[in-house]
């Protein structure tokens, strides 16, 4: 029962219907999704879009006046009690056609205005005589979202103006403790991108993921909160937690089993036709 659990849990980040979406633009190139429930409010009297050839518009001007008119219009949202809080963390709103990004938005609104984020993931391993081994966060129980979750050892959004390294020795200090020298040795190892519906919110989310071979003298430790405990486990542990009913942060889950399978961890229990299924559920593509 091993593949159709695995198969289970990559899945769950690649479920998206778009059919109740619209696309919104700006200056000709697609950014994000809205829910088409939410036209009402994007036409509101002072909203800064306009509705044009079966799509939807954000007007400003240049980078700073599309970022403000939105900011406006995001905590008029909030007032209304239609979207979260601003947070004060400003992610990048990008377009695969535009060469830079075309404003900025803060963390809070991002799903609902179905941009792309992006983050960074850090599996940490360490090598023993008994075999390779992973540490494993377990998330907060007062966390806003996957409360007392499994995680990877380290992971974190991409503000605007920070590269993926960046964040991560960000991310090593503030999450976990580790010093931005042992940080920097870690190596990025994937780029995964999945699509996550959840009710009227669109998640497009691509996670930069990274090794660390962590030595064996130095323990992860909880800092700014986010994280309850460490523990570091046996790649078996890992196997049996993600085919049993542990609760894993789904995004998680792809990365831990692009890790499992990077390092052969997998090839004694599952066959190569079913290492390969685990790898297009994973990525979202299709065997055939």
């Amino acid at each position: 029962m091993l593949l159709p659990r695995l198969l289970e849990r990559a899945k769950l980040c690649h479920t998206a219907d778009p059919s109740g979406f619209l696309p919104w633009f700006v200056d000709g190139h697609r950014v994000g999704f809205v829910h088409g429930s939410r036209e009402p409010l994007l036409a509101a009297p002072g909203a800064p879009f306009v509705r044009a050839q079966g799509h939807w518009q954000l007007v400003g001007g240049d980078f700073g006046g599309r970022s403000a008119a939105l900011a406006r219009f995001a905590t008029e949202l909030a007032q209304g009690g239609h979207v979260r809080t601003p947070l004060g963390e400003l992610y990048p709103v990008e377009a695969p056609t535009a060469p830079a990004p075309l404003l900025q938005i803060d963390r809070a609104f991002v799903t609902w205005f179905g941009v792309r984020a992006r983050g960074v993931h850090l599996n940490g391993l360490v090598r023993t005589s008994a075999g390779l081994q992973l540490w494993v966060a377990r998330r907060a129980r007062d966390k806003r979202t996957f409360p007392g979750h499994l995680d990877n050892l380290v992971a974190g959004g991409q503000p605007i103006g920070l590269s993926p390294e960046q964040t991560l020795v960000k991310e090593c200090h503030e999450e976990a403790g580790l010093p931005p020298a042992l940080a920097a040795e870690a190596r990025p190892v994937a780029v995964l991108h999945y699509t996550q519906q959840d009710g009227m919110l669109w998640k497009p989310d691509t996670l930069v993921c990274f090794d660390l071979e962590v030595p064996d003298d130095v323990t992860p430790r909880p800092v700014d909160g986010e994280v309850e405990a460490f523990e570091l486990w046996s790649v078996s542990q890992v196997v049996e937690s993600l085919a049993g009913g542990d609760l894993w942060k789904p995004n998680c889950v792809l990365v831990v089993l692009d890790c499992l399978l990077r390092h052969g961890a997998l090839d004694d229990r599952l066959t190569g036709a079913e290492r390969v299924a685990i790898w297009h559920a994973v990525h979202g593509t299709s065997a055939g």
